[in-house]
């Protein structure tokens, strides 16, 4: 090369200097582009994995949803049958408590209410508290001073009260019969 120039110039040298550098930023440039297009390709790879694997969900929710939709339509079918039996059902079950309420009131036992209205125990016994024939009061073979006892009057009224009043015996107090005699 030298023997061409024999003298080479110090423009010629920068010019060669150039070139060499231009030819190696290249070779850089090209590998780096090559390697930014080999990851390109992997990062693609890997979102088609996951667009795949989406779309298989996509398509396993949609059998779901089409599963769900047959099973909602079967049971909203069955409740609109049972709806339109069920106002016969309630009027039953609205009897029956009618039914268990009046033999209650005659006197009936929990246990024929339970077996012949179709309540539970509970219910039953709410029933004979609530409707249940209140005890009549029967005089009671208590001797007359257990009985004024219990039907005291208030402790001014008792200072009051004759002596013959509380001495009833076989009565009970507040009747005619133990303010007459």
């Amino acid at each position: 090369m030298f023997e061409i120039l024999p003298n080479p110039s110090l423009e010629t040298l920068m010019m060669v200097g150039r070139a060499v550098l231009l030819v190696g930023a290249m070779w850089v440039f090209a590998m780096a582009f090559i390697r930014w297009r080999r990851a390109d390709e992997r990062a693609t790879a890997a979102l088609h994995a996951k667009l795949d694997r989406a779309f298989l969900e996509l398509r396993s929710l949609h059998e779901t949803v089409s599963v769900m939709s047959a099973r909602l339509d079967g049971l909203s079918e069955r409740a609109e049958v049972e709806s339109r039996l069920a106002p016969a059902g309630s009027a039953a079950a609205g009897r029956g408590y009618d039914v268990a309420a009046r033999l209650a009131r005659n006197g009936a036992p929990i246990e024929e209410l339970v077996n012949s209205c179709g309540v539970t125990r509970h219910e039953a016994e709410l029933l004979v508290r609530l409707h249940g024939a209140k005890p009549r009061e029967v005089a009671s073979p208590q001797p007359a001073s257990i009985q004024t006892r219990t039907h005291q009057r208030p402790p001014q009224e008792a200072v009051r009260a004759p002596a013959v009043a509380q001495a009833n015996t076989g009565r009970k107090r507040g009747s005619l019969l133990s303010v007459v005699g």
